[in-house]
């Protein structure tokens, strides 16, 4: 009987103590902001995805803070993962879009880079982030063949981000005599440069592109040379994407690691070491975001497609591109110019 009657009391002590959990939860969130670091200058696609998460996440974080954003664009998504990674409070109160060539920046300058990307507080991913090798109308490139007969002036961000390291392997695996030209801060830039003709050609997020550049594709403004990533691209399946200028199996071994960043993709976190509860609070918050009927008519009106992630699916994706062999990881730096 005293057994039964223990056993009952401690059910009810926990019954009780799980509601708390909750209320603790609400009682931090109330009233803060939560800042959401984005690690491009405005004018991207990580920076569309990124807006449109803080407006409609908070409605499902409990005490419904308000998230507001911050810019830190540079070094590829380095500055911005260091800063929360290294700097930021880890009590709930920062999350951030990592870029998605993490993994990559990480994998090629161990000894530079100061964060592990496995280890940040991962959320989920929104979407994947499959890109384009795109070329400015006047340019004169038609297909990627093209760009194999001159000097074209290409446009990207840090030396470690997909946007330099997918034409530096153009380069060196089919030949194309790519230029490229790095300091730009985000695609918003790059689409002024390409306008004023600073540069010939640049890659960017698809997504992007279509949502916010949608009419240079249907005028004809900018020729599409390569799709970059796995995704199909109506009305362009005929243009040839960077996995079939592979030739050998050490090729496709490099082309497979340069697109972790698209399968990553449009990945959300906080830094590591965060309360358990505050965590499990945010991570259902994005995931009850992703089935939202308000977010989703939003983003189908902004041609913005939802592909969502959880957050241990994202940090499974991560780890297994952490786990890529050694020399595979040596010949992709040694092919992009020994980063």
């Amino acid at each position: 009987m005293r057994r039964q009657f223990a056993t009952a009391a401690m059910a009810a002590l926990m019954a009780c103590a799980q509601p708390a959990v909750g209320v603790a939860v609400e009682d931090f969130f109330r009233g803060k902001q939560i800042k959401m670091v984005l690690p491009t200058a405005p004018g991207g696609s990580t920076s569309l995805y990124g807006m449109a998460l803080g407006e409609f996440m908070a409605r499902h974080i409990p005490g419904r803070p308000v998230i507001v954003p911050e810019y830190r664009p540079g070094a590829g998504g380095a500055v911005a993962a260091s800063y929360v990674y290294n700097a930021a409070p880890k009590d709930g109160t920062v999350i951030t879009m990592l870029l998605s060539s993490t993994v990559t920046t990480q994998l090629l300058q161990p000894d530079i880079i100061k964060f592990e990307t496995a280890k940040f507080s991962h959320l989920g991913r929104i979407a994947d982030l499959p890109r384009a090798l795109i070329a400015w109308h006047t340019a004169g490139l038609n297909s990627i063949d093209d760009a194999k007969t001159r000097d074209v002036a290409l446009g990207a961000s840090g030396k470690t981000s997909s946007t330099v390291i997918h034409p530096a392997l153009m380069n060196a695996l089919v030949g194309t005599r790519f230029k490229i030209v790095t300091g730009y801060r985000g695609a918003g830039d790059t689409y002024l440069a390409l306008e004023r003709r600073e540069i010939q050609a640049t890659t960017v997020a698809w997504d992007g592109l279509v949502s916010e550049r949608g009419d240079w594709l249907k005028d004809g403004l900018v020729k599409v040379l390569v799709r970059i990533g796995y995704r199909k691209m109506a009305g362009f399946e005929a243009v040839p994407t960077l996995a079939d200028l592979a030739k050998t199996a050490e090729d496709k071994a490099v082309l497979d690691l340069a697109l972790v960043p698209t399968e990553m993709g449009q990945a959300v976190s906080a830094p590591p070491g965060l309360p358990a509860d505050r965590l499990q609070a945010l991570r259902r918050a994005f995931d009850l975001t992703m089935k939202d009927p308000d977010f989703l008519a939003f983003a189908k009106k902004r041609h913005m497609p939802i592909a969502p992630m959880t957050g241990d699916e994202l940090h499974s994706l991560i780890e297994r591109g952490m786990d890529t062999p050694q020399p595979v990881v040596q010949r992709l730096k040694k092919l992009v110019g020994g980063l």
